[in-house]
């Protein structure tokens, strides 16, 4: 009961605590991506369908699957908030639901530890965007979940909730797809080696299970291929645009990628190429000296103590996960000139390779877990550095400053001209970034835009 009640609390702490940074950033924590949500999302409230302005037209959304700015318009509809604020609580309150569900299902101690890995703060950054990671995340453990009961028993009503776990996974990212390609190559590789099953005592020995597993692949490919049917009927694009050619070559790639994997190593903050990094060393200092300290005194006293328990099944199917993951991004890299890889894109791989981690943590007995607690609460304290501005540091602290300094002495307050939907400030004078008064015909290169969403609030997205 007293454990129940920490994890209630640590959500409400959570939720004030992300309250916090949206008020206290400049943009409400919004980017490019944001705006195409928030736009869609009210075109779906207004009855326009899912679509977004570009040359002064509203079309087809076919950048971003449908399943994020739908939750967010059905909260605005039920809630009357905004759709900015709705997607704040879409992304909080799929965070709640998802530890209700895994204390059900795990023991209390062993949740939080899977829980804690949203304390860090990549993840809380990522929790206070509105981006459609944190949903995808929470529903990627969810899959997971899925995948673990159904290959201890394959049954129809399993197979069913695996198939549309994947599929809404798709919808909230067009990269969910990759589970279907994940559950057909298992598929495949019992049919081919049944003697792989050994390996893990857990999973079922039914001849049914390699079948169920190229079914529900076939299905969900289908399903994704009929989605990008639709895109193209609507938009003359199966996925919003060009995204298919020769990117770099596979070395590029590799470098890439290999800075990519060292920024997730490295919990506390990250190297950004051609910025000031002082505080990326300062949190590599501090995490190696607490994984040298950790590793001492695990070595000398710990395993004399207890022994470690063997790597639990949902484990091993998080890492298989996360790795799988890693491994297409990979791939699609090559063929696709998206950017990065960075915290958003790498953001799945690390939640999968931390939660299999966590998970083991919390099924080892209680002496290990207090020893290695204090370390871990360091290291989540320490990667609130994440929080801090990555890009122009200096310059986007004195904004913050400037804010709370304009707040605090009443100056400049806001208000609202319902009949012009358009932000004001003192004295009736328009708010524009832009000096002849107009804004841009097309959301591409959104980089300072304003945007009208239908409360008629006006936001600055994030450059």
């Amino acid at each position: 009961m007293k454990n129940s009640y920490l994890i209630s609390a640590a959500l409400g702490v959570t939720g004030l605590l992300i309250a916090g940074l949206i008020l206290i950033n400049p943009n409400h924590f919004t980017s490019i991506d944001s705006g195409y949500y928030l736009q869609s999302a009210t075109s779906l409230l207004t009855g326009q369908g899912y679509r977004f302005q570009e040359d002064r037209h509203l079309v087809w959304n076919g950048v971003f699957p449908i399943g994020y700015s739908a939750l967010i318009a059905l909260l605005s509809a039920l809630t009357g908030v905004s759709v900015l604020i709705a997607s704040k609580l879409v992304n909080y309150l799929a965070l709640c639901f998802s530890a209700w569900l895994w204390v059900r299902r795990l023991s209390i101690n062993r949740s939080f530890w899977l829980l804690s890995v949203w304390w860090l703060g990549s993840f809380l950054k990522i929790l206070a965007y509105t981006w459609s990671e944190t949903l995808f995340l929470i529903l990627l453990a969810e899959w997971v979940w899925q995948l673990h009961l159904f290959l201890e028993q394959p049954s129809g009503g399993r197979s069913g909730l695996l198939w549309g776990k994947g599929y809404l996974l798709f919808l909230i990212r067009y990269m969910g797809g990759y589970t279907f390609g994940l559950l057909g190559c298992l598929g495949l590789l019992i049919w081919i080696s049944p003697k792989w099953l050994r390996n893990w005592p857990d999973i079922s020995t039914s001849r049914t299970i390699y079948g169920r597993l190229l079914v529900i692949s076939c299905l969900g490919i289908a399903g994704m291929g009929f989605y990008f049917w639709l895109n193209y009927r609507l938009s003359d694009s199966m996925y919003g645009g060009e995204r298919f050619f020769l990117t770099s070559s596979v070395h590029e790639l590799s470098w890439l990628f290999g800075r990519a994997l060292l920024n997730e190593w490295l919990l506390i903050r990250d190297f950004l190429p051609n910025e000031s990094n002082q505080l990326a060393w300062l949190g590599m200092i501090i995490q190696l000296v607490l994984f040298a300290i950790f590793y001492e005194r695990f070595s000398n006293k710990i395993r004399a103590l207890t022994s470690l328990t063997s790597i639990p099944p949902v484990s091993r199917l998080f890492f298989l996960t996360g790795v799988t993951y890693l491994l297409v991004l990979f791939s699609i890299r090559i063929v696709s000139p998206y950017a990065g890889p960075n915290l958003r894109l790498m953001a799945p791989f690390t939640f999968c390779i931390l939660a299999a981690g966590l998970i083991w943590i919390g099924s080892q007995s209680i002496i290990w877990q207090r020893f290695i607690r204090p370390y871990w609460i360091v290291l989540l304290l320490c990667s609130w550095l994440q929080l801090l501005p990555q890009v122009d540091f200096n310059r986007k602290l004195e904004r913050i400053r400037a804010k709370l300094l304009a707040e605090s002495t009443d100056f400049q307050r806001l208000h609202f001209d319902q009949r012009y939907n358009y932000l004001l400030w003192p004295h009736n004078q328009p708010f524009t970034l832009f000096p002849d008064g107009a804004e841009p015909s097309t959301p591409t290169g959104m980089t300072g835009l304003i945007k009208k969403f239908r409360t008629g609030m006006v936001f600055r997205l994030s450059d």
